[in-house]
């Protein structure tokens, strides 16, 4: 392997913020596993899937923006212990739930609002504490590198929680148990970070003057409303995909939890390769290519996963579906990074969270109409929906850079 792929892991405290995310995404994605499981044990339909995201969503849309304000404004360590904490326990009561079998639906649903919190302030704090690390030069490879750490566990935590769904000694409880410790682990790396600086520049101690002021510098420094705008409008058709996979296991293909545990498994190898053949050389106009071209794949990919005839095809749409997803996901934040100040980098990265709470939000809805008028005629809709966005964003990208270009050339 190059080791332009790894460079930035040459870095100690980048090393460290690295160790430590990925701790906790490995515990974030055996537990979703868990979670759709146990909403579908609870309640049994695709609207109750959607509604713990949206519980997710709702919450986020509150507190995602404040966790960007507070990632400029105080130490991203302090930032980061304080979210962990909140992700700890909303883990650690569902485990106690379960153990002690009072668990209930709407626990489920606080907990995930707790969760939601959680990452409000941690993934903005840990991008921008990434940039401020790792320097400009690296700052495609520290992002591409921490999607890196997603996706490995993408594939390592669904592989434990359906091992331990498969096991009626362990099941549900034994995945919330084990998340809570390696969340509390995680802990253990970033609390030997340095305090990370304070980069807001707002002349006044208001959070609400600081949250103004990342709105409009995000709304007016090109090109980062268009990739604002196309992460927003694609997460919030295409990503409750993720939250239907469940029902898409269970309802489509007969496959029960382990099928949805090897679904997810499999999109996870295929977001991980993507992030390696990426990883050393997105950068520049390149980096722009790989980000249009896979914000289309992401919306093919979930049209063909409603149309898939079997599981097998089912998991081979899937490992597509990974792949573009971790490359849109991970080019979409180096661009929005890279084309920012540092001083709004959290801000700027809680604007692009925003669009996962969108999805949360659809998830119900888009779970209503799965009940409604079917499973497959919804995601290949949600599908298609994506592919337009997709067009649309790389038709205004490449009409601006022709115009810009036209621009220079009139005033030579």
């Amino acid at each position: 392997m190059s080791g332009a792929t790894f460079e930035s892991l040459s870095i100690p405290s980048f090393r460290r913020l690295w160790a430590g995310g990925y701790l906790f995404s490995l515990a974030i994605f055996a537990q979703m596993v868990a979670r759709g499981a146990l909403a579908k044990d609870l309640e049994g339909s695709n609207a109750a899937l959607g509604a713990v995201t949206l519980a997710f969503g709702l919450t986020g849309l509150v507190t995602t923006p404040l966790g960007g304000v507070a990632a400029d404004r105080f130490p991203k360590r302090r930032m980061l212990m304080i979210s962990t904490c909140l992700l700890f326990v909303s883990s650690l009561w569902i485990a106690i739930a379960v153990q002690f079998d009072f668990v209930t639906f709407w626990m489920l649903l606080v907990a995930s609002a707790i969760q939601s919190a959680g990452f409000s302030g941690l993934l903005p704090a840990r991008m921008a504490f990434t940039a401020e690390l790792v320097g400009p030069s690296r700052l495609a490879n520290g992002v591409v590198l921490s999607q890196i750490s997603m996706n490995l566990n993408r594939v390592i935590g669904p592989v434990i929680a359906g091992v331990f769904l498969g096991l009626p000694a362990l099941g549900i409880g034994a995945v919330y148990w084990v998340s809570s410790a390696i969340t509390a682990s995680s802990a253990l790396f970033f609390v030997s970070l340095p305090a990370g600086r304070p980069q807001s520049n707002s002349p006044a101690p208001s959070a609400a003057t600081d949250l103004l002021d990342g709105i409009k510098y995000g709304l007016a420094t090109w090109p980062v409303p268009l990739l604002l705008m196309t992460s927003a409008f694609a997460l919030f058709f295409g990503f409750p995909y993720v939250a239907f996979l469940p029902s898409v296991s269970e309802d489509l293909f007969s496959s029960g939890n382990t099928g949805y545990a090897w679904l997810s498994a499999v999109g996870a190898v295929g977001g991980l390769l993507a992030a390696l053949a990426i990883a050393g050389r997105a950068r520049g106009n390149v980096a722009w290519k790989i980000h249009n071209s896979a914000v289309v794949g992401f919306g093919v990919g979930i049209a063909a996963l409603g149309a898939a005839p079997s599981f097998g095809v089912a998991m081979v749409v899937m490992f597509g579906l990974g792949a573009a997803t971790a490359a849109f996901q991970s080019m979409n934040a180096t661009l929005t990074l890279a084309n920012s100040e540092a001083v709004y980098h959290g801000r700027m990265q809680s604007l692009l969270q925003l669009g996962f709470n969108l999805f949360g939000v659809a998830a119900l809805p888009l779970g209503i109409c799965a009940d409604n008028f079917g499973l497959r005629k919804t995601l290949i809709s949600m599908g298609l929906i994506v592919v337009i966005v997709g067009i649309v964003s790389a038709s205004v990208y490449r009409t601006k850079v022709d115009a810009q270009a036209m621009s220079i050339e009139q005033a030579r």
